[in-house]
């Protein structure tokens, strides 16, 4: 039996529809052949500073930069009861399908909740952008192999952390050096910072 992981309840309803998965239970839709779950979107986040170090409490400008030698996860509180019905079928399965949305962050969802769950089986791209039964069976038809949008992975993986070491260095360290002039956190992003100038 195969496991799909879609991004969102809604897609994982329209798969598990062509695919005759029928019966819905907590978290998922099962069939003869297959089990369709989803995600919220991300299950899990990129820790704070903190969780690496206890000397990242305080803000101060001696502690920058701060990198991550090993990078670290939480599952959001939102989505703890969704996490752990993913993290059961993962467990349990052989082989995975990965079903979320044809794009880096799609793939970000799906690669993240397999290497933090240590997911060892075969893994499949199931790649599509529409929803009609139609697309989805001729997506179902050209399943890919995983490893051709791994790389998807990677990129988007990049992304997210470049995001936060930009976001939480450059924050603390304008924080502080403007401590007293301006009251609160100067929040600098590795996007929104650059669009701010261009209104400003």
């Amino acid at each position: 039996m195969k496991l799909y992981i879609c991004e969102k309840p809604s897609q994982a309803k329209d798969i598990a529809k062509v695919l005759g998965a029928n019966k819905r239970s907590t978290g998922y839709f099962e069939g003869s052949n297959a089990i369709v779950t989803w995600a919220f979107g991300l299950l899990l986040e990129q820790v704070n500073p903190e969780y690496y170090s206890e000397d990242y409490k305080s803000w101060e400008l001696q502690t920058l930069p701060i990198i991550p030698k090993s990078w670290k996860m939480l599952v959001k509180k939102s989505a703890k009861d969704q996490f752990k019905v993913v993290k059961e079928l993962i467990k349990e399965a052989k082989h995975v399908v990965i079903a979320t949305d044809a794009d880096r962050e799609g793939e970000v969802i799906a690669c993240e909740l397999l290497e933090h769950c240590k997911f060892k089986g075969g893994r499949e791209r199931l790649w599509l952008s529409a929803l009609d039964d139609k697309s989805i069976k001729k997506a179902l038809a050209d399943i890919r192999p995983a490893e051709k949008t791994y790389p998807l992975y990677e990129a988007g993986l990049g992304r997210q952390r470049a995001d936060w070491i930009v976001g939480m260095n450059m924050t603390r360290g304008m924080t502080v050096a403007n401590k007293g002039r301006v009251s609160g956190v100067v929040s600098v992003g590795r996007v929104q910072t650059p669009t701010l100038n261009l209104f400003v």
